[in-house]
């Protein structure tokens, strides 16, 4: 079945879309990440052997091509490419600098053994180099960014100390095998030093800058690329005119070897970092070129010796290349603030726009006798006479803009700026004005601008003295003012709400932005709740104890209603009102009204233990619930509202919180409430009845609990005989129904609403109701 074998002949056509999906897509992930370690290893190898290739080049360009001993060499190119490199495309690359090397010493003619342990010496200081230039900072190969101390710390690392590990390595190897000798051993490091350092001097920077010119589009201080051509033209010939004259020629004589100076001058102030480093480049290989062929102003000098000839050299290119990359990143470093700063009031223009924000100048460094005699006309009048209008006094154009006037139409004035102002606020504002000019005081001020089309806006002026000016900054703050505003009076209304919402509900209410006046007609559920006996409770206690009773029971009572979402709507004496369902619509408001009012006898069971336990008096209520279409919303004047709820719903409920009295009840709910909650509460049906004021009956259940927890046995049998009798009454059979009752008196004899009904029995025997009755019964009690 081949290599991969699948039990495919198992499979439906179905399950094998599902099965065989996701092992191709591992196959297909495993065979990419295949190819990708396969690309990544691919570039890397080809990057080292380009790396090692450009190494072994440039030393046989140094050495062979040039026809001097490679211990000689005045300027090594590839310590200056290995170092770039590893600082380019990172520290991996090291292998490639090992590479090129070996390479090297083998076409030298040293043994492959002693090039094998010679190689690590230019790989390891190209990886000491760029390691702590990394560490130093971390643009290393954004050299179109480099900064002064960039470059010093370049000088220092790369060209300084970077070399010395490559010069004591490899002296320390050739003495140890005997290739350099004891006398040789300074001299030969010295030799290498300076030529490694020169290369890492002249090409690194030079090959950096062309990868960052290859990253980055980078412009040139020029305005023409004429100037490139010319500048860099004339550079190589004045080069090679020195350094290529012959020894016993007229112009070697003179010394003319900083004659190529000024282009490199004129190459680092316009050209850029990037023509910079090339054209001292240039000047460097020219120089090497003419005094490796026994010519230029070196060799005349060295009287032919090629050693001493090499170390004016090397000093010669160190103080073109350094003069040159010091006088680039100086004028880059310049023309960086500028642009810098250019951005800076650009944004500054930008952000005042954006704040309208406009300021003025005013220079008091203006005609001394005009300024005195303003200041008399003050002091005289004490009107609020303004400076004379002079040239000292600048406008910015923003400011322009907020006072209404087109961008430098009119001069700046002080009367034209006042005429802008509020005729209410004009003599204020003069008069700051007058006292920061008279007596030097800053001040800030809000006032108000009429604009030429009638808008008022606005505005907060600072003043700022100095010595020689005033400076003032005016900011259109008029929207700030109207924010406050509306803050100020959201916290109002957060405040107001507070009191009778819990506080989400409070913020959600808010964040609809609902808090306008007016009402809506909601299905909603009220709950009212009040003290038994409370006017007799007041007569036992002072009026303090009996504020602070009444605080403590309503703090504990409110704190339930707002536990279930509900809304507090007043306090009517020693009664609460609550609603739910409004502001804030919600599906489940009765059960959460009937939840409301079993948790509110929980917590007055809690307070009642904590009255006793101090001796104080205990506390009954009784509790209402109704559920109806009502008006709710906040409902009042403009400059006081409530949220309330009214209609015939609302006098209902109170209604029927009055008939817990009556049945000897604690929590009494109407059928419409009932309809919304069945299936979460065990009820009793009460009775039938037409409260006081209405003609429609209304069925009356008595809560006895949540459903999660079971009635007892008595009480489900206390609950049927009770329904029974309930039964007989509306059919008229008193006689059964009067058996019942009194059968249920005797297991229940505290039951109110049973005693009512045995009355009621007892008296209908006796005079029987209407034909027309529907077994409901008239309350004569609110």
């Amino acid at each position: 079945m081949g290599t991969l074998t699948l039990p495919i002949y198992i499979f439906s056509g179905v399950r094998w879309r599902y099965d065989l999906a996701p092992v191709m897509h591992e196959i297909r992930d495993i065979y990419r990440d295949m190819a990708n370690e396969y690309q990544w290893h691919t570039s890397y190898w080809v990057r080292v052997g380009c790396l090692a290739i450009c190494f072994f080049l440039a030393a046989q360009v140094s050495t062979t091509a040039l026809n001097i001993q490679a211990a000689a060499s005045p300027l090594w190119p590839p310590a200056g490419i290995a170092l770039a490199a590893l600082l380019i495309y990172g520290q991996k690359l090291w292998i490639g600098v090992a590479l090129g090397a070996f390479w090297t010493s083998l076409a030298d003619g040293v043994p492959w053994w002693l090039s094998l342990i010679l190689c690590f010496g230019s790989a390891l200081q190209a990886l000491v180099g760029s390691y702590f230039l990394r560490r130093r900072w971390q643009r290393s190969v954004q050299l179109y960014d480099w900064q002064l101390d960039d470059l010093l710390a370049f000088l220092g690392l790369a060209v300084m100390l970077t070399p010395m590990t490559n010069a004591i390595y490899s002296t320390t190897v050739g003495y140890g095998f005997g290739a350099v000798t004891g006398a040789n051993l300074v001299s030969n490091a010295i030799v290498i030093w300076l030529g490694d350092g020169m290369g890492i001097l002249v090409l690194t920077p030079f090959l950096l800058a062309l990868v960052a010119g290859w990253k980055h589009t980078i412009t040139l201080r020029i305005g023409s690329r004429w100037e490139l051509g010319l500048c860099l033209g004339m550079l190589m010939a004045v080069s090679a005119l020195v350094f290529g004259a012959q020894t016993d020629s007229a112009i070697a004589q003179y010394p003319l070897e900083y004659l190529p100076f000024p282009f490199v001058v004129w190459s680092a102030l316009r050209l850029g970092l990037r023509g910079t480093t090339l054209a001292s480049f240039l000047v460097s290989v020219i120089a090497v070129i003419g005094a490796v062929h026994r010519g230029g102003p070196f060799i005349t000098k060295a009287e032919g010796n090629l050693g001493e000839a090499i170390l004016l050299l090397q000093a010669y290119a160190a103080v073109i290349s350094v003069t040159a990359l010091v006088l680039s990143v100086v004028v880059t470093e310049r023309q960086q603030s500028r642009a810098k700063l250019a951005r800076s009031e650009a944004s500054l223009v930008n952000a005042q726009r954006i704040a309208q924000l406009g300021n003025w100048d005013w220079s008091v460094n203006l005609n001394e006798k005009l300024l005195d005699k303003t200041i008399q006309m003050t002091t005289k009048t004490g009107d609020n006479t303004l400076a004379p209008d002079n040239h000292s006094l600048i406008w910015s154009n923003e400011l322009y803009t907020l006072l209404g006037y087109p961008v430098g139409a009119v001069p700046p004035s002080q009367l034209l700026f006042l005429e802008r102002v509020h005729p209410e606020d004009q003599r204020r504002v003069g008069l700051a004005w007058n006292v920061a000019r008279t007596h030097q005081k800053p001040y800030r001020l809000d006032y108000r601008l009429i604009l030429p089309d009638g808008t008022e806006r606005t505005v907060n002026e600072q003043v700022h003295i100095e010595h020689d000016r005033i400076t003032g900054t005016v900011q259109d703050i008029t929207e700030r003012k109207q924010a406050e505003i509306a803050m100020r009076e959201t916290e109002m209304v957060r405040a107001t709400m507070y009191r009778y919402l819990s506080q989400d509900l409070a913020e959600q209410l808010l964040d609809n932005k609902n808090t306008q006046l007016g009402g809506a007609r909601q299905f909603v559920s009220i709950l009212f709740a009040d003290i038994r006996s409370y006017t007799t409770l007041t007569e036992q206690l002072s009026p303090e104890a009996v504020v602070a009773l009444l605080n403590r029971y309503f703090e504990t009572m409110v704190d339930v209603i707002f536990d279930h979402r509900g809304t507090l709507d007043k306090f009517i004496g020693d009664a609460i009102m609550a609603v739910f369902g409004s502001p804030i619509p919600q599906s489940d408001h009765a059960q959460r009204a009937v939840a409301t009012a079993l948790g509110m006898q929980q917590q007055l069971a809690i307070f009642n233990q904590q009255q006793q336990n101090q001796g104080l008096p205990t506390l009954q209520i009784g509790i209402g619930i109704n559920s109806d279409d009502v008006i709710t919303g906040n409902i009042g004047s403009s400059k006081r509202m409530e949220f309330t709820a009214i209609g015939d719903g609302v006098n209902l409920t109170s209604r029927i919180e009055s008939a817990t009295k009556l049945y000897g009840c604690s929590i009494i709910i109407s059928e419409n409430t009932y309809e919304c909650c069945q299936d979460m509460i065990w009820v009793r049906e009460l009775d039938y009845v037409c409260v006081k004021g209405k003609r429609q009956p209304v069925r009356l259940y008595e809560v006895l609990g949540l459903r999660s927890q079971p009635l007892s046995s008595a009480q489900q049998t206390q609950i049927a005989l009770y329904n029974q009798g309930r039964t007989h009454y509306q059919q008229r059979q008193f006689d059964l129904a009067i058996d019942i009752f009194s059968t249920l008196l005797r297991q229940v004899p505290d039951d109110q609403a049973t005693h009512m009904h045995l009355k009621r029995c007892q008296q209908l025997q006796k005079q029987s109701p209407k034909n027309n009755w529907d077994g409901s019964w008239q309350l004569q009690e609110k």
